[in-house]
């Protein structure tokens, strides 16, 4: 039989769903561990230079729209000799913190 209006279709959506689906109870599955904590308690060396951050820099496609900081791409190409340490140093700050 065929659903003839918006109705039927849900209503033939929710019995076939269902029909699919068991409700189980907490104890039916073996717990995962919490990997957020595991996450945030290691601490991963990550290496940044100055001249990491030039390269990417200097590697922005200009003819790009700005991002969510409105920045457009063309600035940060044009600047990437003088903002390039400063950009360094607040990711490093960040990172240590």
């Amino acid at each position: 039989m065929l659903a003839q209006d918006d109705k039927e279709k849900a209503a033939a959506l929710q019995e076939f769903f269902s029909s699919v689906y068991t409700t189980e109870t907490d104890d039916a599955f073996v717990r995962l561990t919490n990997r957020f904590h595991d996450m945030t308690t290691k601490r991963y060396d990550v290496v940044l230079t100055q001249e990491d951050i030039y390269i990417r820099l200097a590697k922005l496609k200009t003819d790009k729209s700005p991002g969510p900081d409105q920045l457009h791409p063309r600035i940060l190409y044009e600047t990437r000799d003088v903002i390039a340490y400063s950009l360094f140093l607040t990711f490093s700050k960040s990172r240590n913190t």
